[in-house]
C-alpha cells in the first residue's frame, strides 16, 4: 500500500507541475489579443487574466470526463494497471508541454492529454491481456474508440469553424469601422461594444452556468426559461453604460470589451482546460480511495467505480488549481515566450519574421494571389475601390512609435476575444473538450488574414509560421501517444524500481530544461538590450546610432582579442566563447539593419544626412561582425581539429597585431565617445601605421608560403588573420571618419556647403 500511496502523491504533485507547464503554454490563448493590441499595461492585462482564471476554475463543472472514461473503459482494468496508465500520462504530459514551452510554440493540452491516455491505455491493455493469457483480439475492448473519434473530430472541426468565423466576422467589422475607426467609433462604438459584451456574458455565464455545481437546479432552470429576456435587457443596459462612458468619460468602449473579453476568455479557458491538468491525478486519487476501502488486492480490483460514477472534483480543489494557474501566469517567463509567437504571427505591420519561408508556404501564397486576381476580374471596380478604402491602413508618422506600436488594433482584438470565448464557453457547456489553443490560434489567424496582415512582404513567412504551429499539433499527438505508451511499458515491466527511476529522470529533465531556458532568455534579453538605445528619447537619431555603433565596436574589440589570444595559446575555450558571442553579434547586425529601414521610413525626405548615417551605421555593424566572425570560424576550426601553429615568428606577429589592433580599437572608441575632442587626421595616422604593419606581415606570409611550404590549413589561417584584420581596421576608420565629420557638420553647417 505504501507504494500506491507514493504513486498517488506523485500524481498530485504532477498535477501542480502540469498546471504550471500547461498554463505556461495555454496563457497565449487569452493573453494574445490584449497584449497584441496594447489595450492596457502588461501588468493590468495579467491581473485581469488571473482573476478570470481563478473564478473560471471555480465555475468549472469539475467533471473529469476524459480521464474517467472518455478514452478507455476503466472497468476492464485493475486498480494497479489504472495507476500505471495515469502515471505514464502525467510524466509524458509534463515533458511534452515543457518542450513546447521552451520552443515558444503553442500546442494543445487537450490533444496531448487525449493521445497520452490513448497511448498509455492501449499499451497497458496489450500487456494486461498477455498477462491474463487472453486472445490478442481482446485488447480492443479496453479503448473507447467511438468517444475518442468524436472528441478528435470535434477538435479538428473547431479549427475550421474558428478560422472561418474569425475571417468572416473580422472582414465585416473592418468594412464597418475601417482602420481609421475613430469617426465610426463615435457612431457605432457603444452599440457594437454592447453587443460584444452581451455575447460574452451569454456564452460565459448563462451557458457556462449550465454545468456548474455552484447554483441550484431551480435557478438554472429559470435562467434557461428567460434567456432572451435577460440578453435583451443586458444588451440595452451595456449599450447605455458604454455610451455614457464613451461620451462623458471619453473612454474607448472597445478597450472595455477587450479587457472584458480577456477576463471571459481566461474564465472559459479555466472551465474547459482544467480537466487536462488535474483530471488524471484527481481521478487517480478517487480510484485509490475506492480501492483502499474495498480490501481487495490491487491486481484483482477492477475499476467499475470509474465507469459508473461521475468523478466530481470538490470546489476547494478547483480553487487551489485556479490559484496555481494564476501564479503561473504572473511568474512564468515561458508563458511570455509562447505569447510572443502568436502575437508576431498576427501582427499588422512588417518586421523581423521568426519563421523561414518554405516551398509549401510559397505555393499557398502564389495560389492565393492567382485566385485573387481571377476573382478580381468578376467584381466591379467601384466595389473594389470601396473595399480598398475600408482597408487602407494608418501611416505611422513618429519615429518613436516604431519601437512599441501595437501588433494590431482594438477592432481585431475585440473580434478575436468575442469569437474565441463564445466558441469555447459553448463547448464547455456542452461537455465538449475542444482545444482552446486551436480555437484561439485559428480565430487570430483568420482575423489577421481578413485584415490583410499577411501582405506580399510577410505572407510566405506568416504562412510558414502557421504551418509550423499546426504541424506541431500533429507532432504533439504522435509524441504523446508514443511516449506515454513507452512509459506505460517501462512502468508495467519495471515495477517499483522503474517507477522511481523514471520519476527521477523526469524531475532531472525539468531542472535541466529550466536552466537551459533561463540561459537562452538571458541571451535573448542581451540581444534586445542592444537595441534599447534606439528608444532613448534624450538623444537625437544620429547620437543613438553613434552610441549603438560604439557598443558594438567595444564588443568586437573584446572578441577580436579573445580570438588572437586563443590562437596564440591554443585555448579552445576562449575561441568558442568568442564564436558564440560573434554569432549573436552577426544576428544583431541583421536586427539593426531591419530597424534602420523602419527609422528611415519615418524621416523627413530632406533629412538625407541622418538617413545616410543610419544606413551606414547598420552596414558598418554588419561588416565588423561578419569579418570578425569569419576570422573566428577559421581560428576555431584550426584549433578544434588539433592543428598546431608551428611558425614561432607568426605567433610573435600575432602578439604584435593584437597590441596594435587593441590600441586602434581604443582610439576609435574614444572618437565615438568624445567626438568633440577628436581630430580625424590623428586617427588616420594611427590607421596608416596599423595598415602598414598588416600589409607588411601579409606580404611576408605570402612569401613564406612559397618558401617554407607550410600545410594548406596553416597557410589559410596565416593569410586570413591579416586579411580579416585589414578589413576590420578599414571599417573602424570609416566609422570614426563618418561620425567625426557629422559632428563637425552639426557644429558648423556651412562646412558641408564649403566642401
Amino acid at each position: 500500500m505504501d507504494f500506491y500511496i507514493f504513486i498517488v502523491g506523485a500524481l498530485l504533485l504532477f498535477a501542480a507541475l502540469d498546471l504550471i507547464v500547461g498554463v505556461s503554454n495555454d496563457a497565449v490563448n487569452f493573453l494574445n489579443s490584449a497584449i497584441g493590441s496594447r489595450v492596457a499595461s502588461y501588468r493590468t492585462i495579467i491581473i485581469i487574466a488571473i482573476a478570470g482564471v481563478v473564478i473560471g476554475s471555480v465555475f468549472s463543472s469539475g467533471i473529469m470526463e476524459i480521464a474517467r472514461k472518455g478514452i478507455f473503459y476503466p472497468q476492464h482494468f485493475s486498480f494497479e494497471v489504472i495507476l500505471i496508465v495515469f502515471l505514464a500520462v502525467m510524466l509524458t504530459d509534463i515533458i511534452l508541454l515543457d518542450v513546447f514551452n521552451s520552443l515558444g510554440l503553442p500546442t494543445s493540452t487537450t490533444v496531448s492529454i487525449i493521445f497520452e491516455l490513448l497511448g498509455a491505455s492501449f499499451m497497458a491493455g496489450i500487456l494486461f491481456t498477455i498477462s491474463k493469457n487472453e486472445g490478442i483480439n481482446e485488447i480492443w475492448k479496453y479503448i473507447n474508440f467511438e468517444s475518442t473519434n468524436n472528441i478528435v473530430s470535434g477538435i479538428f472541426l473547431s479549427v475550421l469553424i474558428a478560422f472561418t468565423a474569425g475571417a468572416v466576422i473580422q472582414y465585416l467589422c473592418r468594412l464597418l469601422f475601417t482602420f481609421q475607426f475613430e469617426d465610426k467609433l463615435a457612431r457605432y462604438g457603444a452599440v457594437f461594444s454592447g453587443v460584444g459584451i452581451t455575447s460574452i456574458v451569454y456564452f460565459l455565464l448563462i451557458k457556462g452556468l449550465k454545468g456548474t455545481t455552484l447554483i441550484d437546479k431551480d435557478t438554472n432552470a429559470w435562467i434557461g426559461e428567460n434567456t432572451w429576456l435577460i440578453l435583451a435587457s443586458l444588451a440595452v443596459v451595456c449599450t447605455l453604460i458604454l455610451f455614457i462612458v464613451q461620451k462623458v468619460l471619453k473612454v474607448n468602449p472597445l478597450k472595455i470589451v477587450v479587457l472584458a473579453g480577456t477576463f471571459s476568455l481566461a474564465m472559459a479557458f479555466a472551465g474547459n482546460d482544467l480537466v487536462n491538468f488535474v483530471g488524471v491525478p484527481i481521478t487517480g486519487l478517487l480510484a485509490y480511495q475506492n480501492w483502499a476501502a474495498s480490501g481487495v488486492p490491487a491486481g484483482e480490483y477492477y475499476m467499475d467505480y470509474l465507469a459508473g460514477n461521475d468523478v466530481i472534483v470538490p470546489n476547494y480543489m478547483l480553487l487551489i488549481s485556479g490559484i496555481i494557474m494564476g501564479l503561473t501566469i504572473w511568474l512564468s517567463a515561458k508563458a511570455k515566450k509562447v505569447t510572443e509567437t502568436e502575437v508576431n504571427l498576427g501582427r499588422q505591420d512588417e518586421g523581423d519574421e521568426r519563421f523561414k519561408a518554405n516551398a509549401i508556404s510559397r505555393s499557398i501564397v502564389n495560389s492565393s494571389l492567382m485566385f485573387s486576381k481571377a476573382f478580381g476580374i468578376l467584381i466591379p471596380r467601384s466595389v473594389i475601390k470601396r473595399y480598398e478604402n475600408s482597408f487602407e491602413k494608418k501611416k505611422i508618422k513618429e519615429a518613436t512609435e516604431t519601437h512599441d506600436t501595437p501588433s494590431f488594433d482594438l477592432v481585431r482584438a475585440t473580434t478575436n476575444l468575442v469569437i474565441a470565448s463564445s466558441i469555447i464557453a459553448w463547448a464547455t457547456s456542452e461537455k465538449l473538450p475542444l482545444s482552446t489553443t486551436y480555437v484561439t490560434f485559428m480565430v487570430a489567424m483568420g482575423s489577421s488574414l481578413a485584415d490583410k496582415a499577411w501582405g506580399r512582404d510577410s505572407a510566405v513567412y506568416r504562412v510558414a509560421g502557421v504551418l509550423s504551429v499546426i504541424g506541431g499539433w500533429f507532432v504533439t499527438a504522435f509524441i504523446a501517444f508514443t511516449v506515454s505508451a513507452l512509459f506505460a511499458l517501462i512502468l508495467y515491466k519495471g515495477g517499483e524500481t522503474a517507477t522511481y527511476i523514471l520519476i527521477a529522470i523526469v524531475f532531472a529533465f525539468l531542472i535541466v530544461s529550466h536552466l537551459r531556458f533561463n540561459k537562452k532568455e538571458k541571451e535573448s534579453k542581451k540581444t534586445k538590450d542592444r537595441l534599447k538605445i534606439l528608444a532613448n528619447g534624450d538623444m537625437n537619431t544620429v547620437q543613438k546610432y553613434q552610441s549603438l555603433v560604439s557598443s558594438t565596436v567595444s564588443e568586437i574589440a573584446t572578441n577580436y582579442n579573445l580570438i588572437l589570444e586563443g590562437l596564440i595559446g591554443g585555448d579552445i575555450v576562449k575561441l568558442e566563447s568568442a564564436n558564440r558571442a560573434l554569432i549573436d553579434l552577426e544576428q544583431h547586425g541583421y536586427n539593426v539593419r531591419s530597424q534602420s529601414i523602419k527609422y528611415i521610413k519615418t524621416l523627413s525626405t530632406n533629412d538625407k544626412q541622418t538617413a545616410q548615417a543610419i544606413i551606414l551605421s547598420s552596414d558598418f555593424i554588419q561588416d565588423l561582425a561578419q569579418s570578425t566572425k569569419f576570422l573566428s570560424d577559421e581560428a576555431l576550426f584550426y584549433i578544434k581539429n588539433l592543428h598546431v601553429i608551428s611558425d614561432q615568428e607568426f605567433l610573435s606577429d600575432l602578439k604584435m597585431l593584437d597590441r596594435k589592433m587593441n590600441h586602434f580599437f581604443n582610439l576609435v572608441l574614444v572618437s565615438l565617445e568624445q567626438t568633440a575632442d577628436e581630430d580625424i587626421e590623428s586617427i588616420r595616422t594611427e590607421r596608416d601605421q596599423v595598415r602598414s604593419f598588416i600589409n607588411e606581415k601579409l606580404d611576408f606570409q605570402i612569401s613564406n608560403i612559397n618558401r617554407a611550404k607550410p600545410s594548406t590549413k596553416e597557410g589559410i589561417l596565416q593569410t586570413n588573420v591579416f586579411l580579416q584584420s585589414r578589413d576590420i581596421q578599414a571599417v573602424l576608420m570609416r566609422i570614426s571618419k563618418m561620425f567625426v565629420k557629422l559632428y563637425e557638420t552639426r557644429m558648423n553647417p556651412s562646412a558641408l556647403q564649403g566642401e
